[in-house]
């Protein structure tokens, strides 16, 4: 066998948030995990995936020093390229102190772009062992890219990856062939559509890289205002040559946010999560220019490179509603969009990147990280002393549950990797009415009640209820719902426009959690259940049968399942 491992730090450099580790075994990524799911810190931020990286090298018994290839998904060299921006911003805003700082990054990053893939990274891996295997770079975007393309199963398509910033680039255009991936336009920062979100996310009072999807669910509350989109048109260009510097000129959203407050003559919303209608339509109209930019550039050439299939990756593409536009397009024939679509899936897409995209297999699922056996559960349950009974028929047992109105913790399995549970770590409860939603909102998950959460259905039925249905396994795609279907998922529509963002599942892909919504159909017969991420406001999905026990007692669930055993309150 030969291993390779690839890791997304998120210190420096490198990004600040989501770092990540996977285990490659003869090109085949075997483990993925990230590093919020062990230190319990959302995001991970300013973070060396140190325990990712143990944790990937555990599920093979293996030593760094049995490692082949350490990968790095991000080359700092190429970082020099966004300098000159730096230095004419500075000069142009007549201030020495910012020249003079400007100069000084030019000079301490062109010494970190030669050493410290080789220096800091190194002796960071000392800690997890020697000798330390050679650490080889990779370009953010690319890797990016081929995360989306590798998998996807296409043969050629137009690829498109799109984030806040790579080393020096934003959005890019990619060709993927048989032979691998060639770019075909880039965006340069600070010209990013990435951080042109987040400049709204941040003065719609949420953070940036964290509440991009909040304003994306409260968009369709919003509707046309023709006074904002004016303002905002003025600011920005959209369309294949978008250009939004005039909010995204320096780097995060200080500037951003001063700008708008100074167009609306409206300061940032100080009470997040509490928005007038102004602000509602503000999200609508800002996800409108997101989708109507995205779309050109993706039909545009989709026409002139001749192919009609897309990839997408990068952070904005967990833009469900985004990535609908994508679907529906008429320039479009098929979409796959990364489920780990952020800076996470750098480290999947760092491992694929010199391998032919037809050796790697395409995804299905994302069942790639830790899993616990029936024994260690029991062994947990019973030193401290929790009840817990073992059911001759689970899922039939925990589908009543369901029926009855129960809201249930159901841990499954191996950890899915990404944003999104998709029944390894979940949160359950009976998709047909709204009360469920709204207990799960204020007693469960402590969140925004306005807040819609999703479907996990039977891929057999998904024709049933979505239009324009196709398989659609990863949460990441927004659909909209057949008017007369909407009463069985009562609990699952975003309220504003009844649409959905599904998990569809198959029995290979899940087979209890397949057997689960089943027997849920027998009893009500509805194939379908709610389905959110099993964690408390602002942590990170559960990782361990401990983690999952803490958040069931200090949650409003009724019953947790971790694997056959069954715990109540």
């Amino acid at each position: 066998m030969r291993y390779a491992l690839s890791f997304k730090p998120a210190t420096g450099l490198y990004g600040q948030h989501d770092p990540s580790a996977v285990l490659f075994e003869d090109g085949e990524a075997v483990f993925g995990i990230e590093e919020e799911r062990l230190t319990r810190d959302k995001h991970a931020s300013d973070t060396f995936p140190e325990r990712a990286i143990r944790t990937c090298l555990d599920y093979r018994d293996l030593e760094l020093s049995d490692v082949d290839r350490v990968l790095l998904p991000y080359d700092p060299q190429l970082r020099s390229n966004i300098l000159p921006h730096y230095l004419r911003d500075a000069v142009e805003a007549g201030s020495v102190v910012r020249t003079l700082s400007a100069l000084e990054d030019t000079v301490v990053t062109q010494f970190r772009s030669r050493f410290a893939p080789t220096r800091k990274v190194r002796n960071r891996l000392a800690d997890v062992g020697t000798p330390v295997p050679s650490v080889e770079t990779r370009s953010h975007h690319a890797c990016h890219a081929a995360s989306a393309f590798h998998p996807s199963g296409f043969d050629e398509a137009l690829v498109l990856t799109v984030d806040a910033k790579g080393e020096y680039d934003s959005t890019v255009v990619w060709r993927g062939t048989p032979n691998g991936l060639s770019r075909v336009r880039t965006y340069e920062h600070p010209n990013s559509l990435g951080l042109f979100f987040a400049a709204i996310t941040e003065y719609l009072g949420y953070r940036m890289f964290n509440g991009e999807g909040k304003v994306m669910g409260l968009a369709p509350y919003g509707e046309d205002n023709a006074e904002i989109e004016t303002a905002l048109r003025e600011l920005v260009t959209t369309g294949v040559d978008y250009d939004v510097t005039a909010l995204t000129k320096r780097w995060g959203t200080g500037h951003g946010v001063r700008k708008l407050e100074e167009t609306f003559g409206r300061p940032r919303n100080d009470t997040p999560g509490e928005f007038d209608q102004w602000e509602k339509d503000l999200a609508y109209v800002a996800q409108k220019l997101l989708e109507e930019t995205v779309v050109d550039i993706a039909e545009t050439y989709a026409t002139a490179l001749g192919v009609d299939d897309l990839a997408v990756a990068g952070g904005v593409a967990l833009n469900c509603k985004m990535n609908q536009r994508f679907r529906e397009s008429n320039g479009i024939e098929n979409v796959f969009v990364q489920p780990v679509a952020h800076d996470a899936g750098l480290a999947l897409g760092a491992g694929w990147l010199d391998q032919r995209p037809a050796d790697v297999a395409p995804m299905t699922d994302v069942y790639l990280g830790s899993e616990y056996d029936t024994d260690e559960v029991v062994d947990l349950l019973e030193t401290n002393k929790v009840g817990y009974e073992r059911p001759d028929d689970l899922e039939r047992h925990v589908a009543e549950r369901l029926a009855d109105g129960d809201i249930v913790g159901w841990f499954q399995g191996r950890m899915e990797m990404g944003p999104r549970a998709l029944g390894a770590r979940s949160i359950l409860a009976d998709p047909r009415t709204i009360d469920s939603r709204d207990r799960v909102n204020e007693f469960v998950k402590h969140r925004e009640e306005w807040r819609p959460f999703a479907p996990s259905m039977l891929e057999s039925a998904a024709g049933t209820y979505l239009e324009d249905a196709e398989p659609a396994p990863f949460m990441i795609q927004a659909f909209d719902v057949e008017p007369d279907a909407t009463d069985d998922l009562a609990a699952v529509l975003h309220p504003a426009d009844d649409s959905t963002r599904p998990q569809t599942v198959r029995e290979d892909q899940h087979p209890r959690y397949h057997r689960l919504i089943s027997e849920f159909e027998d009893i009500t017969g509805v194939p379908v259940v709610l389905n959110t991420s099993f964690n408390d406001h602002a942590e990170p999905i559960v990782e361990s049968p401990t983690q999952a026990l803490k958040d069931f007692f200090g949650m409003g669930l009724d019953v947790l399942v971790v694997e056959d055993c069954v715990v109540e309150k």
